[in-house]
């Protein structure tokens, strides 16, 4: 970690699903460094060590480890809770219980990534719109035949230009197979885009009709002192279990980013 400040980049997104929830979400960039803040949760990635660092304010403690680490505590946790939610349970329950959480922790294990590159097609529109000032172009990504997502990309403004996109990219897909999950901002179409430019909005389709929607709120360059990708000298190094237990809402909302 360097001593000095170095400019790097500020970005403000607020995000709203069909029924009005509303989550605001800040990230920093700088030397292959990002933080992800939202009102309940602190996330550090650092690119070049491919480590992830949350940070929980309320209790002053973090975890800190590898994508590996965290999807290995991840299983870990869940056989624990499993071993406590079966005692005393009568037997017809346990098997209907034991089928239904190992269904669940076969999916923590698979690796595999559900929303894959070649089935993914990203088609430029011929719709434009200013956003905060920079003239953004409407893309439609399409999975099977099927609109997904709709992103605003603007080449005028680059943050990303600040970090190791292809770190950045590989990052994502092991934090995608440690979590179980496909999400298509994993993917390396969708993360070229942040190559040339930046998304300004896009607008998530879900088939049950509650689409989300996330705009970009303010974009700027800043100066960041190295230590804001630390976690706080006077906070406590934890176990993840312990802080699963401290504040199950919160890390919840951070191993889903």
């Amino acid at each position: 970690m360097q001593g000095s400040s170095v400019a790097g980049w500020l970005i403000s997104e607020e995000s709203t699903d069909s029924f009005g929830n509303r989550l605001v979400q800040t990230t920093f960039i700088q030397n292959n460094l990002i933080r992800y803040e939202t009102p309940s949760s602190i996330a550090i990635v650092d690119l070049n060590n491919k480590i992830i660092t949350m940070i929980f304010s309320q209790y002053k403690v973090y975890w800190s480890g590898t994508t590996n680490d965290l999807r290995l505590n991840t299983i870990a946790i869940f056989d624990s809770q499993l071993e406590q939610m079966l005692i005393g349970i009568p037997e017809y329950k346990r098997k209907e219980l034991d089928s239904i959480y190992l269904e669940i922790r076969q999916q923590l294990l698979d690796s595999s990534i559900y929303i894959t590159d070649q089935n993914i097609a990203v088609i430029e529109t011929d719709v434009k719109q200013n956003l905060l000032g920079y003239n953004a172009v409407k893309y439609n990504i399409v999975v099977d035949s099927t609109l997904i997502e709709s992103i605003w990309h603007t080449t005028e403004v680059k943050p990303y230009d600040d970090i190791d996109i292809g770190n950045m990219i590989s990052f994502m897909h092991q934090l995608n197979q440690g979590t179980g999950k496909g999400n298509i901002s994993h993917t390396k179409e969708y993360l070229e885009l942040l190559r040339s430019g930046m998304l300004l909005k896009s607008i998530e389709f879900s088939p049950d009709s509650n689409n989300y929607q996330t705009i970009v709120t303010n974009i700027r360059e800043v100066e960041i002192v190295p230590d804001f990708f630390l976690p706080p000298k006077n906070y406590r190094k934890a176990a993840l279990s312990d802080i699963l237990n401290l504040m199950p809402q919160e890390t919840n909302d951070m191993r889903h980013k």
